[in-house]
């Protein structure tokens, strides 16, 4: 028989999400590797290929995914877009295209000498960039090592044979920071024949007196300039896509969305590193379906803690993790991202299916408690 009646407890009960069939296919798999081969492919970028130990199990990643990799020596693992296909490489193989940065801990340890045979931790796939669907015509836009994210992805639609056409827009500095022209090219010969693909590099800092004929200029404002304010491209039936440093990615979006173009239909993967602020679990919002825990690549980037200190800032700076049969359960404590062990490989925020995690939130650590 029903019972009528009000609960009091009624406006803390939410509805638990539908699990995300996609979610349950991404979980982060940890492989231990070794480096099979480093070519360098300009002046400060390097191809890098790791061969995952014959018992590992396959990361079944996508075109336009990342992994973390770790090597001996180096305490903070470090985020790489594959830069192939996973029907390109070999099996139990990974290609990354990694640029030597200047005090980079891991790119400085590559350049330092042969590392063919050093042992690798590999952690993947990471992210949700990726080709879509849809027919529409691709516009993808890259800079520096972003090559390797959108090379995949276009590489990866040339296999499929996608009935679309592709504008492929690459920034870079000058002349020797250019590559992948042989693929770009092979791309292009192996397109749909009844579409078209266009490989397009634009250079900010090229000498004025040097032989280049080709674009000039920063890469978005050149796309903005000579394409979409000369309706050279549609600003309908679009999907752009956008890998590299975050500058980049923030004024082609700008850009984009000037021309008419929908938040939906632009995809972007920024490069994001240990200055880029960390993300934030709100507990209010949390509903313990430990999907977040389940893609983590590192084991104490997001840690069930209790026991905070909180500094004058209201920033923590200690806590205690949460034994399992020696301290009190999760419900009564926080679930917490250090930032200290985060990566910004931001792969809990993709998977959180209850909007619980974000760069945004109030860095204060709350206990579940606090809100039942």
């Amino acid at each position: 028989m029903q019972k009528n009646f009000h609960d009091p407890f009624d406006h803390y009960i939410r509805e638990l999400p539908v699990p995300d069939p996609e979610i349950k296919g991404r979980r982060v798999r940890i492989n231990q590797g070794t480096i099979k081969s480093i070519t360098r492919l300009t002046h400060d970028t390097l191809e890098l290929v790791v061969r995952c130990d014959p018992a590992s199990q396959p990361l079944d990643g996508s075109a336009g995914q990342y992994a973390t990799l770790k090597v001996p020596g180096i305490r903070k693992s470090r985020s790489y877009s594959f830069a192939k296909t996973p029907e390109d490489e070999n099996p139990g193989e990974h290609t990354f295209y990694i640029r030597l940065v200047p005090g980079g801990e891991l790119s400085g340890w590559l350049a330092e000498g042969d590392r063919a045979g050093e042992h690798v931790e590999l952690a993947g796939p990471l992210g949700t960039f990726g080709l879509d669907a849809s027919d529409d015509t691709m516009v993808c836009i890259a800079g520096g090592s972003g090559m390797s994210a959108i090379a995949a992805i276009v590489k990866h639609a040339a296999n499929l044979g996608v009935a679309r056409d592709c504008f492929f827009f690459y920034g870079a500095r000058t002349q020797k920071d250019l590559y992948c022209h042989e693929e770009m090219r092979a791309v292009g010969e192996r397109w749909n024949s009844a579409h078209s693909f266009e490989f397009i590099p634009v250079l900010s800092e090229e000498p004025e007196d040097s032989d280049w004929s080709g674009p000039r200029g920063l890469v978005t404002a050149f796309v903005k300039n000579e394409y979409l304010d000369q309706g050279r491209l549609p600003t309908h039936g679009v999907k752009a896509y956008f890998c590299g440093p975050p500058p980049m990615i923030d004024h082609g979006v700008e850009v984009f969305a000037g021309a008419g173009l929908g938040d939906e239909n632009i995809y972007f993967d920024k490069f994001e590193d240990a200055s880029s602020p960390a993300p934030v679990v709100d507990n209010t919002k949390c509903v313990l379906c430990d999907e977040c825990l389940l893609v983590k690549p590192v084991a104490n980037c997001l840690v069930e803690a209790t026991n905070f200190k909180i500094n004058g800032d209201d920033f923590a700076f200690s806590f205690e993790q949460v034994q399992p049969a020696r301290t009190s359960g999760l419900y009564y404590n926080s679930l917490y991202i250090d930032e200290g062990e985060c990566v910004r490989c931001f792969a809990c925020v993709d998977a959180c299916p209850h909007d619980a995690i974000s760069v945004d939130y109030d860095r204060t650590p709350k206990t579940l408690r606090m809100y039942t």
